[in-house]
């Protein structure tokens, strides 16, 4: 979550890639929409392609981040290694470490919302990444007769309007928010036996959020006594 966020908008190449240059998801992204910015006052080109290079590395800070959160010190060496330089291994990686990571995130989401002194919690859709990512990459290959793609104004205006619906959707959930999850292990009893028969299916998560704000309530009295 960005405290000062930056303005992106009417910088030079020079100052792109000079300053504030940090090579995490916020980085990456801020910088992406810095090349969209300049890519749609200018009409260049290359811009758009450093901008949809940018989205896709933020993409996949992203997912790496999400296999930190979701299993900690538990990421081994080997796992390690196997996430670098292939985004598609990450998400496998997320999905056999912790195969209920979607539904903890709903979950993560529906029991904070009960709590008015919670801070504010990001989760992400790892389908919809994976899907950004596969629209963002059409700007990264060869697109055809340049007639038909790189010297065409309505390519280039599609373009910039793909990267920077994926950029944007990065860039205003991390400047209003922190990426984080609750992990079952720290979960107060409660919330754990809840947790249990949500991935059992026995409630849905309108059930969740109410039984939530009881928990909430009783946890509360538990802290004051």
């Amino acid at each position: 979550m960005l405290k000062n966020i930056p303005d992106f908008t009417n910088r030079t190449p020079g100052e792109i890639v000079t300053e504030m240059v940090n090579y995490d998801s916020v980085g990456y992204v801020y910088r992406a929409l810095s090349w969209l910015d300049f890519a749609k006052r200018t009409r260049n080109v290359c811009a758009l392609h450093y901008a949809a290079h940018d989205t896709r590395q933020a993409i996949e800070h992203l997912l790496f981040e999400s296999v930190v959160l979701s299993v900690g010190t538990k990421l081994d060496r080997e796992d390690y290694k196997k996430c670098k330089g292939n985004s598609t291994n990450l998400h496998k990686i997320i999905n056999r470490l912790n195969p209920d990571y979607e539904k903890l995130a709903n979950f993560t989401q529906a029991v904070l919302s009960t709590d008015p002194n919670a801070p504010a919690i990001l989760t992400w859709n790892h389908k919809q990444l994976l899907k950004y990512m596969g629209t963002v990459s059409t700007y990264l290959h060869w697109a055809g007769e340049p007639n038909e793609a790189v010297e065409s104004d309505s390519w280039l205006d599609t373009g910039l309007q793909v990267v920077e619906e994926a950029a944007l959707h990065i860039w205003n959930k991390k400047t209003r928010a922190a990426s984080g999850i609750m992990m079952p292990a720290g979960m107060a009893p409660e919330t754990r036996a809840m947790w249990e028969r949500f991935t059992l299916g026995e409630v849905d998560l309108a059930e969740v959020k109410r039984a939530a704000q009881l928990a909430y309530t009783i946890l509360k009295g538990r802290d004051n006594t």
